[in-house]
């Protein structure tokens, strides 16, 4: 009996840590807040995130207004890997195919890039 506990170890260890960062025991305990920090120089309209993927954006989360440059706002995404799109005034758009909201829940909005940190 022992060495067969002994023999189911690795694949135990192994199972844990395939685990993704979106999967339900990551996100445990997350609540799916995120920081929005508009670092340009132009006013974020519309804020966009999507459990689902790009192209499945959902509703708009900057109901309340825009974030004007050097503001920030919380809103709040399905707990886990969102992908994130940002409309500036000018109508241009940004993307990030791939933030994990839980491990990295404050998004820099500048005008050429987005950047997930804690």
């Amino acid at each position: 009996m022992t060495h067969r506990l002994f023999l189911l170890l690795p694949l135990l260890a192994a199972a844990c840590a395939g685990r993704d960062a979106g999967s339900p025991a990551a996100t445990l305990g997350c609540s799916g807040e995120v920081r929005l920090r508009n670092v340009g120089n132009m006013a974020v309209e519309q804020a966009f995130f999507s459990a689902a993927g790009p192209g499945n954006w959902g509703p708009d989360l900057l109901t309340a207004g825009d974030i004007p440059p050097g503001g920030d706002r919380a809103v709040m995404a399905t707990p886990g890997r969102n992908a994130v799109r940002i409309v500036f005034a000018n109508g241009r758009a940004a993307e990030m195919p791939a933030m994990d909201v839980c491990t990295t829940p404050t998004l820099s909005i500048a005008p050429t890039e987005l950047i997930a940190s804690r």
